[in-house]
């Protein structure tokens, strides 16, 4: 089977560059990007939500979300989790690491109690990392390594569905228990400082126009 990244043979350069924008994306556009990311839903409790447009047309998105507290007790404050990570495989080489690095800056200059992101990729669906380590994300170790114990969760042998708790398993289904396999952690502690010599990443007008009855609540969000 081909490898669809391998389809890509363009390369994001500055004329790309120039025809992308990264701003707030409304809750319609991203949940049909969401259902085509492998895990087909939204992360549990979402804090912001950033599209990126080519030539104005949403080809991406990117959704932070709560991070355990344990999580932030271990990058010593308050920690938001990269959850969803999407763009269309019409885009370019190096057009992810363009969008992260972006998506970050905004978090940077519009959320500034948040003091680290932490990311995970899943082997299991062949991820590892790639675009985090160009990014210059730190590689933290695995999931499970301070585990004395592997984990456990719940599969639907009919429609191969995951459960992460025996709770979580539907009335009527009769699961198999396997291993859970632990994924790769990465982490990136923001700098504290104001982004003066950056050029605005949306205008005031661009948000105006994005602020529409659709548009994701997240926690400290009013809706217009």
């Amino acid at each position: 089977m081909t490898d669809p990244w391998r389809q890509r043979i363009d390369v994001f350069d500055g004329a790309w560059a120039r025809r992308c924008s990264v701003r707030p994306l409304v809750k319609r556009l991203a949940s049909e990007m969401i259902h085509n990311h492998y895990l087909h839903k939204w992360p549990a409790v979402p804090r912001c939500c950033v599209g990126m447009f080519v030539d104005g047309v949403a080809m991406g998105v990117i959704v932070f979300a709560e991070a355990p507290r344990e999580t932030s007790k271990r990058y010593g404050g308050y920690t938001w989790e990269l959850a969803r990570l999407w763009i269309s495989d019409g885009l370019p080489f190096n057009a992810e690491t363009w969008f992260l690095a972006r998506a970050v800056r905004y978090v940077e200059q519009h959320h500034r109690e948040v003091l680290a992101l932490v990311s995970y990729a899943d082997p299991g669906v062949g991820h590892s990392g790639c675009i985090y380590r160009a990014a210059n994300w730190t590689a933290d170790g695995m999931t499970d390594d301070e585990r004395k114990t592997g984990r456990r969760e719940y599969r639907n042998p009919e429609s191969g569905k995951v459960y992460g708790r025996r709770s979580h398993v539907p009335v009527g289904v009769t699961p198999i228990r396997v291993e859970r396999r632990a994924k790769y952690r990465y982490v990136l502690r923001l700098r504290r400082r104001r982004i003066l010599d950056a050029a605005p990443l949306f205008t005031q007008a661009t948000a105006r126009s994005e602020r529409q009855e659709d548009a994701p609540l997240f926690e400290g969000q009013e809706k217009p």
